[in-house]
C-alpha cells in the first residue's frame, strides 16, 4: 500500500532550465580503455576540455570500473580522494565524501544539470540510472562554488547518460547472488529519423545480510538524442522507488527503522554554435518522496493498535515494547516522518571566443519546495486527511562571468559568481585558475575560489528522536586552494603513463555538523567556528589498448592523505570532523587473448573520527575482484557474463555508526543482447 502510494507520486511533472555539456555516443562502452590525454572532460565550468588540460585535478573512471556495479557508489569506493559511507550495501543508501567534505558538499551533475536534494543530502544519491546506462564518469576533486553553484563545496561528481544509439538493439540481464540478491533488467534502443531513443526496467531485491536489511530497488529511465542541424537535444525522464529495512541507519538507539524512497526526474538540454558563440539552456525538475519508520511498522514488526499505540513482540523481545514509550500510558512516536520535495531549475549560458580570449555567462535559477509533517513551517489549506502539514520554498540564484585567456603555453582564467537565496541572502564567489603546459607531456595547475552550502532542510528543523535542528543556522562557506603537476608519457603507440600529484588546502567556516556535547545523548544541529583541511593526492594509471596476448589494460594506484587543524574536544562530530585521514587505492585490470577479462580492486582506509568501525585492525581494507567473459554468433546475438566478489576477506565494519555492512559477497550475471 506504501509502496504503491510512492509510485502514484513519481507520476507528478517537474520542469526546469539547465545547462548541457557534451553527449556519449551509446557504443558498448565496457571493454573501451580511454587514453586520459584525449578524454573530454566536463569539469567544472560547463567548458568540455581535455583531462590532461584540466585545472583541476581529477580522476576519470574508465567504464570496466563500473560495469559489474548494482550502483555506481560501488565503483566510487575506489576512487581516490573519494570516501563512500554506505548505510544500505547494494546502492541502496550512499553518502559520498571528497577529500573530508561532509555528504552535502558534494555537487552530482547529470548530463550537465546540477542535481540537487533540499530536503537531505542522504538522498542526493538517489540516481534512478542504472550503470549500464551511463557512458561517462569523472570526480573533481575540488570545490567549484562559483560554476556548479551551492553545494559544490568540496568537489563534483559528473556522469552523462549514453543515450545516443547508432543503431537498433535490445539486451536482457539477469543476476543473482549472495543474501538473495536478484537483479532483472531489460534495455532497448532505436531509431525514429533524426531521434535516437533507449529506455531502461530493471528490478533488484535481497533479504539481506543481517535483521531487517531486506530492500528492494525498481528502475525506469527514458532517453532521446535529437539533432537538427547546430540545434542539440538531450532529453531523460527516469524514476525510482526503494524499499529498505533500515537497521541502525541513522541512530542506533531505535534500531529497528524502515524507510521508502521515491524519485522522479524529468529534463531537456539544448546547445548550438554559432559562429564565434556557444549557448546552451534547458529544462530539469526533480520529485522525492520520502517516508521514514522510526520503528518499522507492519506485521510482524511494530502495529498500531486500536488505541493509538505501535506496539511489537518481536523474538529477542521478552515483553511486548511501545514505540515511544517514556512514561505509563504515554508515547511520542506518532508514525512515520513522511516528506516530499520537489526541485525545480532554470539554467542558461552563452560563451564568446575570439582569438586567445573566451568570455562566458551563466545563471541557475532554481525553486526548492519541502512538504512534510516534520520539516517547515505550518501550512494553510491543507486537507484534514493530509500529513503535509508543515513546508517552506526557498529560492536559490547562482550565476557567474568568467573570463579566460590562452595561448601554447598557458591558460588561465578569471571567475566571479554569485549566490542570492530568499533565506540566506547574497554572496560572492570569485575564484581563478591557471594551468602551464610544458611541452606534451607536461602540465602544472592551480586554482582557488570560495564555496557556499546552504543548510538542508533537515538541518534546519528535524526534531525526533534524539535529533534536533537549528532554525538559526547559517550557511557554510570554504575558501580554498589546489596545486599540482601531471605527467602523460606513451612508452608505446598503445600504451599511456598518467601520473598526476596534488596539494589542497581548503579553510572552512560556520562549518555545519550535527554535534553531541559530552554528557548528552542528544545530536544537535550547529555551526563549527573556522576549520582548516590540508591534504594530497598522488595517482600513476596506467592504459593500454586491448592486444591479442594476455596483458594489464587498465591499472591505477592512489594515495590521498588530509588532516584537520581542530579535534572533537568537548563534543563528538557526526560529520564534520569525522573523515578518512589516509587512503590507498588500486584498480588492476587483465584481458586480451580470450574472452576473459580479470579486474581485482582494492582499497586500504585510515579514518579520523568514530563513524567507521573495523575489527583488529587500525586500517580498514576491502579488497574485490570481477571476472567477465563474451561471446557471440557472429552474426546478431551476443552475450556477456561475469562473476563478481566483494569484500574478499569478510572484513566485519561499518562504514556509519553501528550499521554493520555485508560481509563476502558473491553475483553472478548474464546479458543477451541482440542487434538489428
Amino acid at each position: 500500500m506504501r509502496l504503491n502510494n510512492v509510485k502514484r507520486a513519481l507520476l507528478l511533472p517537474a520542469f526546469a532550465l539547465v545547462c548541457n555539456a557534451h553527449a556519449t555516443e551509446n557504443a558498448d562502452t565496457t571493454q573501451v580503455v580511454v587514453a586520459l590525454d584525449e578524454a573530454a572532460v566536463i569539469g567544472v565550468d560547463f567548458e568540455t576540455q581535455t583531462a590532461v588540460d584540466a585545472p583541476k585535478s581529477l580522476t576519470v573512471l574508465q567504464p570496466a570500473e563500473w560495469q559489474t556495479s548494482a550502483s555506481i557508489t560501488e565503483a566510487l569506493e575506489f576512487i581516490p580522494g573519494v570516501d563512500v559511507q554506505s548505510r544500505g550495501a547494494w546502492g541502496v543508501q550512499s553518502d559520498i565524501s571528497i577529500r573530508g567534505g561532509s555528504f552535502e558538499q558534494v555537487a552530482l551533475r547529470v548530463d550537465g544539470v546540477r542535481w540537487s536534494a533540499p530536503h537531505t543530502g542522504h538522498h542526493l544519491m538517489n540516481i534512478p540510472i542504472d550503470p549500464e546506462d551511463l557512458g561517462h564518469v569523472e570526480v573533481v576533486k575540488s570545490g567549484a562554488g562559483p560554476w556548479a553553484g551551492v553545494g559544490a563545496f568540496s568537489g563534483a561528481i559528473n556522469m552523462e547518460t549514453r543515450t545516443a544509439s547508432t543503431g537498433n538493439r535490445a539486451s536482457f540481464t539477469a543476476e543473482l547472488g549472495s543474501f538473495d540478491w536478484q537483479r532483472i533488467r531489460a534495455h532497448v534502443d532505436w531509431n525514429t529519423g533524426k531521434f535516437s531513443h533507449g529506455i531502461s526496467l530493471s528490478r533488484a531485491s535481497t533479504s539481506g545480510h543481517i535483521q531487517n536489511s531486506d530492500a528492494t530497488i525498481q528502475r525506469l529511465m527514458y532517453g532521446l538524442n535529437w539533432q537538427a542541424g547546430a540545434h542539440r537535444f538531450k532529453g531523460l525522464i527516469a524514476g525510482e522507488t526503494k524499499a529498505f529495512g533500515a537497521q541502525n541507519f541513522y541512530t542506533s538507539v531505535y534500531p529497528h527503522q524502515y524507510e521508502e524512497t521515491g524519485a522522479a526526474v524529468a529534463q531537456l538540454t539544448w546547445n548550438m554554435d554559432q559562429g564565434d558563440w556557444y549557448f546552451s539552456g534547458g529544462v530539469h525538475g526533480r520529485f522525492h518522496q520520502d517516508r521514514f519508520e522510526l520503528y518499522r511498522e507492519g506485521e510482524g514488526w511494530y502495529e498500531l493498535t486500536d488505541d493509538g499505540f505501535y506496539v511489537a513482540l518481536l523474538p529477542i523481545m521478552s515483553a511486548p515494547d511501545t514505540a515511544g514509550l517514556y512514561a505509563p500510558g504515554l508515547s511520542w512516536y506518532g508514525g512515520a516522518n513522511q516528506h516530499r520535495s520537489t526541485v525545480g531549475s532554470a539554467n542558461a549560458l552563452a560563451r564568446w571566443t575570439s582569438g586567445n580570449w573566451t568570455v562566458s555567462g551563466a545563471a541557475d535559477a532554481r525553486t526548492e519546495t519541502i512538504q512534510s509533517n516534520r520539516l517547515g513551517q505550518p501550512l494553510g489549506g491543507v486537507a484534514e486527511d493530509s500529513p503535509y502539514t508543515l513546508g517552506e520554498t526557498r529560492q536559490n540564484l547562482d550565476a557567474y562571468t568568467s573570463v579566460n585567456w590562452s595561448n601554447a603555453k598557458w591558460e588561465a582564467s578569471a571567475t566571479l559568481g554569485v549566490n542570492a537565496n530568499s533565506r540566506f541572502g547574497d554572496t560572492l564567489l570569485p575564484a581563478a585558475q591557471v594551468v602551464h603546459k610544458i611541452g606534451e607531456h607536461a602540465r602544472l595547475f592551480a586554482s582557488a575560489g570560495r564555496s557556499v552550502r546552504h543548510p538542508s532542510f533537515t538541518d534546519l528543523y528535524y526534531n525526533v528522536g534524539g535529533a534536533v535542528g537549528s532554525e538559526n543556522l547559517q550557511p557554510e562557506y570554504a575558501n580554498q586552494g589546489e596545486t599540482g603537476v601531471r605527467f602523460i608519457m606513451r612508452p608505446t603507440d598503445v600504451s599511456q603513463l598518467f601520473v598526476e600529484v596534488s596539494r589542497f588546502y581548503r579553510q572552512g567556516t560556520n562549518l555545519i555538523d550535527w554535534i553531541r556535547y559530552d554528557g548528552s545523548s542528544v545530536y544537535e544541529a550547529a555551526n563549527l567556528s573556522e576549520i582548516e583541511f590540508r591534504g594530497g593526492d598522488v595517482s600513476v594509471q596506467y592504459t593500454e589498448q586491448q592486444g591479442e596476448s594476455l596483458q594489464v589494460t587498465m591499472a591505477r594506484l592512489s594515495a590521498t592523505w588530509m588532516d584537520a587543524n581542530r579535534a572533537s574536544a568537548g563534543f563528538t562530530s557526526n560529520y564534520v570532523l569525522d573523515f578518512v585521514r589516509t587512503k590507498y587505492d588500486a584498480i588492476v585490470r587483465i584481458e586480451g587473448g580470450s574472452p576473459l577479462a580479470l579486474t581485482v580492486r582494492g582499497s586500504m582506509q585510515e579514518r579520523n573520527g568514530v563513524a567507521m568501525q573495523w575489527e583488529d585492525s587500525q586500517m580498514l581494507q576491502l579488497w574485490g575482484a570481477d571476472l567477465t567473459f563474451k561471446g557471440d554468433d557472429g552474426d546478431r546475438l551476443a552475450w556477456k557474463g561475469s562473476v563478481r566478489l566483494d569484500n574478499l576477506f569478510d572484513v566485519q565494519y561499518a562504514d556509519r555508526g553501528s550499521v554493520l555492512q555485508p560481509g563476502r559477497m558473491v553475483r553472478f550475471g548474464l546479458t543477451f543482447e541482440w542487434k538489428e
